[in-house]
């Protein structure tokens, strides 16, 4: 019995009973025993249809090659969360960085069970591996931080990574090799923004200042570093010292990449002990009285690449998704920027939004009795990794200005109740939080049409410039209820045909076109996998729209997933 057999039968079943009534006690028996069974067992059988096609199918959709989004993983939490419970309590605790400075070695990394070996092998080459503080910090920094501690030295510590010797752009090279040899695109490296000389108390004037890192750069270029991500120091406030650096980039190293970020904390408009006075709103547009937005848009004026920084684990969703919509929503007005996004570890808001990831999660994270960091259980949640940058490969991230952004002015949102062991945001323990944005967020298209019952997802989408079209459902969070999963009916508004890569769970979807198009067949496979399937007689198809159940979305998207891996489904259609 096929689906369509299975679906006629129960929705003819009151007839069927009626006939049963005038039939024998044979009849009776055979409904109860073939055609019953076969209307409960619906999914089961929709579940073996998927399954059997992706088993026979010889095709993909998937680039094989690399894609050029400058995405990456980055080793900063995999230091302080894969490697013992003294470092993670010591993380936990709001200690300083030296003792996971310590943790970044060359072992750690590239070693038998080092952090690279375990992470998803499919999607290296399309990832530079970023080398998070540390990598140019001498060990031992924990125990003896007078004279060890001196970041911005941009010179590998050889005592930490012993293959990696010789004068400082030699060592560089080296990193460099090591990390493509492993299948990785290239290394990144974290930048203080400070030079060693303001570490050892040292004033340098503004010549000197640029005659150092000037010299950096044609280190990294020799060594073929095509990644510096710019973070904390002395000097990461001034935009002026940001400006110098991405100027200094373009003149000695043509293509290589200058991230910036405004440093801040990890929840919007709220407590932080080295942020601005919050009004509490939960919203990044109102964040110190609208300077933290302001900071983010001058920078990506003249930024390559723009992080919008730390997050909670438990309000990651609401908070990242604010930076992003309000970031993209400047520049409606003034599209001067050049740069793109990276919205660190949230996937799906990158495949929808068309922004880099950050990667910080790893299968490798520990579980520590008393800290629940992880409550998400992201370290099972790498296949959603894999969906978001193999579709990348579709879709590159683009720059800002690029199009228009529409924001919803329904606002959704977040609360958070915080125990002592769920984050490092040590200030935030017994209270509750609030994080807020935007219920739907949509680049270059019309906001999608969203109905649900009771609390609505977050939805998000964009027409990407190679004119692909994606869209992402997220979870909502309740500190009573905790993590919540609304399933909507929503309606994708589509100028043309093109692929549309799929994410998160949905009660149905239904992708319209401006005009009457025929549609001949309908292809889809999950991005975490190797194969594509016809599903053209598993949809409704109109004249301009075609329907998906959330079911079908959910056993295609979810067809490749690896074992005891909890991502939501992702999934890319192609149109014939």
């Amino acid at each position: 019995m096929n689906f369509s057999h299975v679906s006629l039968i129960c929705t003819n079943i009151t007839s069927l009973f009626s006939y049963m009534k005038k039939s024998n006690l044979y009849w009776l028996v055979a409904f109860f025993t073939f055609i019953l069974p076969g209307c409960s067992n619906k999914n089961v059988d929709l579940d073996k249809i998927i399954n059997e096609r992706v088993n026979a199918s010889q095709i993909s959709l998937i680039p094989d090659n690399a894609g050029s989004t400058p995405s990456y993983f980055c080793t900063w939490s995999a230091q302080n969360f894969a490697v013992d419970t003294i470092t993670l309590n010591y993380m936990i605790g709001l200690g300083d960085h030296t003792m996971a400075s310590d943790k970044l070695t060359e072992d750690a990394v590239f070693g038998n069970r080092g952090w690279e070996k375990q992470f998803p092998g499919s999607i290296k080459k399309d990832l530079f591996l970023m080398f998070d503080v540390g990598w140019d910090i001498a060990g031992e920094s924990f125990t003896d931080k007078k004279n060890k501690w001196i970041i911005g030295t941009l010179d590998v510590a050889t005592d930490k990574f012993p293959s990696c010797t010789g004068t400082p752009e030699e060592k560089l090279a080296k990193l460099n090799l090591l990390t493509k040899n492993a299948g990785w695109k290239g290394a990144g490296i974290w930048i203080a923004a400070q030079t060693s000389m303001d570490s050892k108390g040292i004033k340098p004037s503004d010549e000197e200042v640029e005659k150092y890192y000037r010299e950096r750069f044609i280190w990294s270029r020799k060594a073929g570093i095509q990644y510096w991500k710019v973070d904390y120091g002395s000097r990461g406030g001034d935009l002026k010292y940001r400006q110098m650096l991405t100027r200094l980039s373009h003149e000695e190293a043509p293509g290589l990449l200058v991230e910036h970020g405004r440093g801040g904390g990890p929840f919007n408009d709220d407590e932080c002990p080295w942020d601005a006075k919050p009004q509490k709103t939960g919203r990044y547009s109102i964040w110190d009285n609208g300077n933290a937005l302001k900071s983010a848009h001058n920078l990506l004026e003249f930024s390559d690449v723009l992080r919008t920084y730390d997050v909670s684990a438990q309000l990651s969703i609401p908070t990242t998704l604010d930076r992003v919509a309000q970031i993209l929503n400047t520049f409606n007005s003034m599209p001067l920027g050049r740069g793109i996004i990276n919205c660190e570890d949230e996937p799906y808001i990158a495949a929808a939004l068309g922004c880099a990831v950050g990667i910080m999660r790893h299968p490798a994270f520990i579980n520590a009795p008393g800290h629940d960091y992880d409550p998400l259980k992201v370290k099972n949640q790498m296949d959603a990794v894999i969906r978001a940058v193999r579709w990348q490969r579709f879709s590159p991230a683009f720059s800002v200005g690029s199009n228009i952004t529409e924001l919803d002015t329904v606002i959704n949102k977040d609360y958070w109740t915080f125990k002592p062991g769920q984050t490092w945001a040590k200030w935030m323990e017994g209270k509750t939080i609030l994080q807020a944005a935007p219920s739907r967020v949509a680049r270059g298209m019309h906001l999608p049409d969203v109905k649900c019952d009771g609390i609505s997802p977050y939805v998000v989408c964009s027409r990407f410039p190679n004119g692909n079209y994606a869209v992402s459902s997220l979870i909502r969070t309740d500190s009573i209820k905790g993590f919540i999963y609304p399933l909507a009916d929503v309606v994708l508004n589509c100028s043309e045909i093109a692929s549309v890569g799929i994410f998160g769970r949905f009660k149905s979807l239904t992708i319209v076109f401006e005009s009457p198009t025929k549609i001949n067949k309908v292809i889809a496979q999950d991005l975490a996998g190797e194969k594509a399937i016809d599903i053209t007689d598993l949809i409704h198809i109109n004249q301009n729209s075609v329907k998906l159940s959330g079911e079908l979305l959910k056993i295609v998207g979810l067809s490749a997933a690896s074992k005891n891996d909890v991502s939501a489904p992702g999934l890319v259609l192609a149109f014939k």
